[in-house]
């Protein structure tokens, strides 16, 4: 009974850490991003805007085709990296979701200051489906900087 006993406990040990260990495997998720105008990105960085009403009030509705539409079934979170010594492009920028969070990443230069000039920063949105993601009120975003 012992031998038993001791085989059933290894076995369910097993599966307790197969199952921790499957669960703490936490699937990330890319979401799209695109480049906004400079003047409505500066003034509205780290908002969220997810209605029509919204977008129309800062000027984000000229950047969509049927807006009503596209409001109605995403979110956008304004943003910006870059900016100084270095400018940023969209192809430089992954956008991670990963449980509640999304992280902003961009590898800034690890080279010296240019001597001459300044860079505009990168402002973008990220859009986030609604449909897809509902519980997306409730998404903290983090900068690459941020610990």
């Amino acid at each position: 009974m012992s031998s038993f006993l001791k085989r059933t406990t290894n076995i369910n040990l097993i599966v307790i850490l197969l199952t921790i260990t499957i669960s703490s495997a936490q699937e990330k998720i890319i979401l799209p991003i695109k480049e906004t105008d400079f003047k409505i990105g500066r003034e509205n960085r780290n908002k969220l805007i997810d209605t029509y009403e919204d977008a129309l009030k800062i000027g984000l509705d000229k950047e969509t085709k049927n807006p009503k539409i596209f409001y109605k079934n995403n979110a956008v979170y304004l943003f910006d990296v870059g900016g100084g010594c270095f400018g940023a492009v969209s192809s430089e920028i992954s956008i991670e979701l990963c449980d509640n969070l999304v992280s902003i990443n961009w590898i800034e230069p690890q080279e010296p200051c240019p001597e001459v000039g300044e860079e505009m920063a990168y402002y973008g949105k990220i859009i986030i489906s609604k449909k897809e993601f509902p519980n997306y009120r409730r998404f903290k975003f983090k900068y690459y900087w941020e610990d």
